[in-house]
């Protein structure tokens, strides 16, 4: 009988979903591949454990406890932390080789490459032995659909970062590799267009919207969220160019022209989902038991598990693994019995407009004072739903991070801001009460983000129409935040569309990318992360604005991702991305 490799033997490892006692003993030989796909029920738990990947470090960020974020200019760790060799420009093609997606200090670069190839296979193995399980035909026509999906999000996720890539549709032998061995990567147009039309063909076996008791699997409207925001990526000025970011890129890295219409298509699969699936999903209004409709309490609770009800804005998500019982340690302030490696940037927090006039803080006629705008009164609620201010206070704690304040660890606290998104004001770990068991819920794909892409796919195909205004105004007021000015410019616009992802999308892996796509990683990750003086007092000099850490470092060649030596080695077909040594520290 034919034996179950190794990676198999990883699709259906303990970890299942569900298990109900399968596979209760170790891995072994005797677990074949005829045994995992006996039927649709076996084959159930390893198509399980193939979701479970979304659950993981590598796009999930509350399970990897290290946001994007602070690999730009949106924050700075407490720690010694990966982000840090971003910031300071000093990742190598060759970190982290053999790692796992949540490595607290190296960058998650080569190993993101090598993981997301391990999840592809798990899903190309996965549908080449479906047909062995005994069952309903339709059930296995929706799993193929569901692994189809996997597959092609895991390919967006690497296209993302990397440009062009191998396409494997069917599983490589992980004792012989001699099939890859002069497989050069794909073009950046065909690995986009691939993955684009996987997604279309998946979307055809999946429903429109999932039930109670399937939250987390797939839908057609998952699908082209995902093609959407692949599409955008691929029309951003990195790709969509006849001047490539650097003269040694290729089509490989770029389409090598510059196409309108490219804009078009990521519009028309937002429009998808805005149009021919409105009855499922869009903005979630609802008010949860007495916070005010525009209140910053009303909107956190979209991100903490005690309040989440999956509703109409959630189009995917993922659950977080369990991690120590509970509470985000790492997240929390020094006050409440955290670490605080996640210190947001003022730079960032300059970014939340005042309310309810929609001024920018610096403006001067603004009202702004640095230093009684902690309660978030005066300012756009997403600002003490995301970021804890000196001095705001919350159900459980407060915080204080000047020199001498109940927050105040100079060994973590770097800027004098912390994070606040995805942590339940009512707990805190320094009290006696229970600990916070509840888990937080991520969304890899958000209804805020399909109108945020609209709005910006239809501002560069055809300028501020009504339907731009419509889309970024929907965002806006359902924070209480007045609508854009009349009569922008499609620059003007182009401007306040960057400002809306970087305060609304915060913290959820967004800004690190959407500065790539843009170009402009080069004039905003080339200064220093902003923060006040915790080294000073509270009335002795601490609200004063100082530059924090060294100042960061970004060259052209940081816009891609490199590839790891040991896979140039193994195979010679494959082209580094310009400006990454061809052959860098690795021997093997």
């Amino acid at each position: 009988m034919k034996k179950i490799n190794y990676l198999l033997l990883i699709l259906i490892s303990p970890l299942l979903w569900a298990c109900e006692g399968y596979l209760d003993k170790p891995d072994s030989d005797d677990i074949t591949v005829e045994k995992a796909f006996e039927s649709v029920r076996s084959a159930r738990k390893v198509l399980n454990n193939l979701y479970s990947e979304v659950r993981g470090a590598a796009y999930n960020i509350s399970t990897r406890n290290i946001p994007y974020a602070m690999a730009c200019d949106d924050g700075i760790a407490g720690y010694n932390l990966w982000t840090q060799k971003f910031q300071s420009g000093s990742w190598t093609a060759d970190d982290n080789r053999g790692a796992g997606d949540d490595a607290e200090t190296d960058p998650p670069t080569v190993s993101f490459w090598n993981n997301t190839y391990k999840r592809i296979r798990k899903a190309n193995l996965f549908m080449e032995n479906l047909y062995r399980a005994t069952g309903d035909e339709a059930d296995k026509a929706r799993m193929m659909a569901e692994a189809k999906f996997l597959r092609a999000f895991f390919y967006s996720e690497l296209i993302r970062r990397f440009g062009g890539v191998i396409i494997l549709d069917h599983s490589v032998d992980p004792n012989d590799y001699s099939s890859l061995t002069n497989q050069p990567r794909e073009t950046f147009e065909n690995s986009v267009e691939w993955v684009c039309n996987e997604l279309a063909e998946a979307a055809k076996g999946l429903p429109a919207v999932c039930s109670s008791a399937d939250v987390g699997r797939a839908t057609d409207a998952a699908c082209y969220a995902a093609i959407a925001r692949l599409r955008l990526t691929a029309a951003s000025p990195l790709f969509n160019t006849d001047s490539p970011v650097l003269p040694s890129y290729t089509t490989t890295q770029y389409y090598g022209n510059y196409d309108k219409n490219r804009w078009k298509l990521a519009a028309d699969a937002c429009r998808f989902v805005m149009e021919q699936r409105s009855q499922y999903y869009g903005l979630d209004l609802s008010n949860v038991d007495t916070a005010e409709p525009d209140s910053w309490e009303n909107y956190y609770r979209r991100f903490i598990n005690r309040y989440f009800i999956v509703g109409k804005e959630s189009v995917w998500i993922a659950y977080e693994k369990e991690n120590w019982g509970g509470v985000k340690i790492p997240w929390n302030n020094r006050q409440s019995g955290g670490w605080n490696w996640v210190n947001p940037s003022y730079q960032l927090a300059l970014e939340f407009e005042m309310y309810p006039s929609g001024k920018m803080p610096m403006d001067e006629e603004s009202g702004y004072d640095m230093q009684n705008n902690a309660d978030g009164k005066d300012r756009d609620p997403r600002f003490k739903a995301t970021i804890q201010a000196p001095n705001a206070t919350y159900d459980a704690y407060g915080f204080e991070p000047w020199a001498g304040g109940k927050a105040s660890e100079l060994q973590s606290q770097r800027t004098g801001m912390c994070l606040q998104k995805y942590i339940d004001p009512l707990y805190n770990d320094v009290t006696a009460e229970t600990r916070n068991v509840r888990k937080n819920i991520i969304h890899i794909f958000r209804y805020n983000e399909i109108l945020l892409n609209y709005a910006e796919a239809m501002n560069e195909y055809t300028g501020p129409t009504s339907d731009v205004y419509s889309a970024i105004n929907a965002i806006r007021s359902r924070v209480g935040m007045p609508d854009l000015p009349s009569n922008l410019t499609q620059d003007q616009m182009r401007e306040k569309i960057r400002h809306e992802r970087r305060v609304e999308l915060a913290y959820e892996d967004f800004r690190f990318f959407d500065i790539r796509r843009w170009r402009i990683a080069e004039d905003v990750c080339n200064e220093y992360i902003k923060g006040y003086d915790v080294t000073k007092g509270k009335d002795g000099g601490f609200y004063t604005i100082v530059n924090v850490g060294d100042r960061m470092v970004f060259e052209k060649k940081h816009y891609l991702f490199p590839l790891a030596t040991a896979e140039i080695l193994m195979n010679p077909a494959l082209e580094q991305n310009p400006g990454w040594p061809k052959l860098s520290t690795a021997t093997n």
